[in-house]
């Protein structure tokens, strides 16, 4: 359901589109189909060094019919929602898939013919987050800077910061009788500024987003700590080529959890193009690592009760207790792979249904990243990661860094310009500590972690 009556009136509007859609498709032809179709309103405001240098309003409306003749399929979408506009959509669709060739994994998923209306139950949708005005959410832009620049004065300049809020109503109606629907609302703020001490120029960001206004980390508390992030830069330097520990801030430890996605898709484990396509069920790190997918996370920007099929979807583990628990899989990918489908199917208005997670957790273990930092005789802290990092084909984990380099328990000075390398299924079995500081910014949440050994390479 949608708590504000507006998007709940233009979600039933969407709903009376796609269904209208799918007795135009069954008219031209097409023996089963389904419509995804969405609304949504989007804004943005970015301010470098007190002035704004952007500002966009935006609302915007799609779908997208797919179609199936004889195990062939047709896809097409629109922004134009005029009836006239809809039938040339309901006839391309069924021409395109005459044209195609027949796949016999073609199909639409199992989704059980019932309506499931997923945000209230889940608080997916902040009345808030409509109601902030303009004016609001620039004096919010400028006050990060503000903020920023208070914690010291070489915080003197910015790339840029600012705010962002959207809302968005969507629908997935299927010819076999499932009809699903969510409402949803998202804000971040970010500030990144530049740090300037002589000729040194350092810059960070630091940046928070939720689904409530309520949940985000305050204006100052975002600005504040961008700032100190920038300055505690100054004075960074090259370390010589060395085996050390390596300590990942939790949104560095989010990142890892990140580029370990790619390796978990169904249809690249099909292609043995994923290091982990044999891993299943094995130990691939250790015990102390577990990684969850929750769908149902209250307040998730991920959260939903379907998936881009209309499957009910469901909390799962992927990693567990350090085993390879699962794999995620659409319905499509899961024929081919003679498997049942995972509920993991993600999909917008203008794209075909693929696998991907929901709401990623890696869980807490025990401590503070202050405790890990104190147990360290020497160690790099990573702060933030420059450039992609795994090969999820080959599992060779190499990503540029910046971070502070620690003796015995303290940090002693920033360190820039430097590469950390490893196979990654290594330094998953070579945590040494998992800390209980999880933090979520997005839709992946993670603590602060210590691999006991990496290849840190710099000048």
């Amino acid at each position: 359901m949608c708590a504000d009556t507006h998007f709940g009136t233009e979600r039933e509007t969407l709903l009376h589109v796609a269904e209208g859609l799918l007795v135009d498709a069954k008219r031209h032809g097409a023996e089963a189909a389904d419509v995804m179709a969405s609304h949504g309103t989007d804004f943005e405001v970015k301010v470098a060094d007190g002035a704004i240098v952007t500002l966009t309003q935006a609302t915007a409306k799609g779908l997208g019919l797919r179609v199936l003749v004889d195990g062939r399929m047709g896809f097409c979408t629109t922004s134009d929602f005029t009836s006239a506009s809809l039938a040339r959509v309901a006839e391309r669709a069924v021409a395109l898939a005459r044209e195609a060739a027949p796949d016999e994994h073609n199909g639409l998923a199992n989704a059980a013919p019932t309506r499931i209306d997923s945000g209230d139950d889940l608080d997916l949708f902040d009345p808030a987050v409509t109601e902030l005005s303009t004016e609001t959410k620039i004096a919010w832009a400028h006050a990060l800077e503000r903020s920023a620049r208070s914690v010291d004065p070489r915080v003197s300049r910015f790339r840029d910061s600012g705010v962002g809020n959207g809302v968005s109503v969507s629908v997935l109606v299927t010819s076999t009788g499932a009809i699903r629907t969510q409402c949803n609302t998202a804000i971040s703020l970010w500030c990144n500024p530049i740090a300037c001490e002589r000729d040194e120029l350092q810059t960070e960001v630091w940046y928070d987003a939720k689904s409530h206004v309520d949940d985000l980390e305050t204006v100052e508390a975002i600005g504040q700590r961008a700032g100190r992030r920038a300055v505690r830069m100054l004075g960074a330097r090259k370390i010589k080529t060395q085996q050390v520990p390596v300590i990942f801030e939790p949104q560095e430890s989010a990142g890892l959890v990140a580029g370990l996605v790619g390796a978990l898709d169904g249809d690249m484990v099909f292609k043995r193009a994923t290091f982990l396509a044999d891993k299943l069920h094995n130990l691939i790190a250790v015990p102390a690592l577990s990684i969850v997918d929750d769908p149902h996370l209250r307040r998730g920007l991920g959260s939903c009760r379907f998936d881009g099929e209309g499957l009910e979807t469901h909390k799962r583990a992927l990693v567990d207790q350090g085993k390879l628990a699962g794999f995620l899989y659409d319905s499509y990918t899961a024929r081919k792979a003679s498997v049942s489908p995972t509920a993991s199917a993600r999909r917008s208005w203008s794209s075909l249904p693929s696998a991907g997670p929901f709401n990623l957790t890696l869980l807490p273990g025990a401590g503070s990243l202050a405790s890990i930092i104190q147990e360290s005789r020497k160690a790099l802290l990573v702060t933030r990661g420059l450039g992609r990092g795994l090969n999820s084909v080959s599992g060779e984990y190499s990503r540029g860094a910046n971070g502070l380099w620690i003796e015995h328990g303290e940090i002693v000075h920033p360190v820039q310009e430097v590469t950390i390398a490893g196979d990654f299924i290594e330094m998953l079995q070579t945590i040494d500590r998992v800390g209980a500081d999880v933090e979520r910014r997005g839709t992946i949440g993670a603590p602060s972690l210590r691999i006991a050994e990496m290849t840190v390479s710099g000048g």
